[in-house]
């Protein structure tokens, strides 16, 4: 697999524009990579051997001609996504694949519901885009609890809709303009929705991090969300939780890129995924911040207007900090554990059970906010958002760049920047 091309053009754009520190991977934070990186390389072998043995799934192709052929989730009602996204769904949806297979004692249903009337002519993609599936649910096996998951649907409505600024700040952001699927936390019989194309893979990561009980969305987060919020004096939900499954989702996410883009994928090939991992994590460290000064900017605030004391910061977020969605986690948080994702790395592996599982306790939940506390107002973090600031001021006011660029630099909410297609 390759990357998507607006993968690409934001890939070599950030490569020209480079506004935030780079980070060189220690020995012990490529000691960290690697761990994935064999599980990686074994969810591969894995998936060669299945497929030298047996036909590993069933395919079926549907065309739809009405909306009332559109297959919709069960234990979810239509009221669970976004309006406008239901009707542009039911208005533009032209072909269903599903694919069913069983692993791990599980029963798995894939389907994809797409905009494509040829579909049959994609069929190797979407091979391709199973296969990477697999991959994942052979690695989610290693380190999820045998209790969550007996069967699951998952349900990728390939909209081409992507995720946007509003025109106007007198809109507050909710789920139509940051997110992308939903489901819910270690249920026997499952479903998850993704209800766009965009970022589709890392989505199904952070989906599958909820659904398989990695995070600790099924805790008491009371607590915690009380301690976030003497440090982050918003009006906001919190959910924590989003902000660690986010950060694995988008590292893991990594990881694969990394992986797919080795020449070979057998070898002593561990120098040339690590390089690889190293660069795709620190553009996504400098893309966290772009969004970051670009989603509170938006609403008229700095990253300091968040936590300040004086009084001019505590009016303006008072009266201009709105989110209807978890913000202050995908956003800020999350950029927090990115711009120091080696220590947070080493944090994981100390911490958790096992690496990207949380152990879930109190006493955890308490030292993961502690982290924060720590991290969140570090010099460094300081200095890259006051160099992102300047960065976009730069871009707003440039005559230099094509209006479409600009228009989509400014306005787009993506949370990662590489992405398989």
């Amino acid at each position: 697999m390759k990357l998507t091309n607006t993968s690409k053009q934001l890939l070599t754009f950030f490569t020209h524009n480079n506004y935030v520190g780079y980070i060189t991977n220690s020995k012990t934070t490529n000691k960290i990579l690697l761990k994935i990186y064999y599980d990686i390389l074994e969810a591969h072998s894995f998936l060669q051997n299945m497929k030298s043995k047996k036909k590993i799934y069933n395919i079926n192709i549907k065309k739809i001609n009405t909306s009332f052929e559109i297959t919709k989730p069960t234990l979810f009602n239509s009221k669970s996504f976004p309006e406008d996204i239901r009707k542009y769904i039911d208005e533009m949806s032209y072909s269903e694949i599903t694919y069913n297979f069983t692993l791990f004692e599980r029963t798995f249903k894939i389907i994809f519901i797409v905009e494509d009337e040829s579909v049959e002519l994609k069929i190797d993609t979407f091979n391709k885009y199973i296969d990477n599936i697999i991959m994942w649910l052979y690695i989610l096996n290693m380190y999820s609890s045998k209790e969550c998951v007996k069967t699951i649907v998952v349900y990728f409505y390939f909209t081409s809709l992507e995720k946007k600024l509003p025109g106007s700040n007198i809109h507050v952001l909710d789920a139509r303009h940051v997110n992308t699927a939903f489901t819910t936390t270690c249920p026997k019989d499952s479903e998850i929705v993704i209800f766009r194309k965009e970022e589709w893979f890392k989505v199904f990561i952070h989906e599958t991090f909820h659904n398989f009980g990695l995070d600790f969305s099924d805790m008491n987060n009371i607590n915690c969300h009380h301690f976030l919020l003497s440090i982050f004096k918003v009006n906001s939900i919190v959910n924590l939780f989003e902000s660690y499954t986010e950060f694995w989702a988008e590292i893991i996410n990594c990881c694969f890129c990394s992986f797919h883009l080795l020449e070979k994928k057998v070898g002593l090939l561990e120098d040339e995924f690590l390089k690889n991992a190293e660069i795709f994590i620190n553009f996504e460290r400098s893309y966290s911040f772009f969004q970051l000064v670009k989603t509170l900017d938006f609403m008229g605030l700095d990253y300091t207007n968040l936590y300040s004391n004086d009084s001019h910061s505590k009016i303006l977020r008072d009266n201009l900090y709105k989110e209807r969605t978890s913000v202050l986690a995908y956003y800020i948080i999350k950029t927090i554990l990115l711009n120091n994702y080696p220590s947070f790395l080493s944090w994981c592996d100390k911490h958790n059970y096992s690496l990207i599982a949380f152990k879930k306790t109190t006493s955890n939940q308490h030292k993961f906010c502690q982290f924060i506390n720590n991290h969140y107002k570090k010099k460094n973090m300081i200095h890259n958002i006051d160099n992102t600031i300047q960065f976009i001021k730069m871009i707003k006011t440039t005559k230099k760049m094509r209006v479409n660029t600009k228009s989509f630099l400014l306005s787009n909410l993506r949370m990662s920047i590489c992405e398989l297609g």
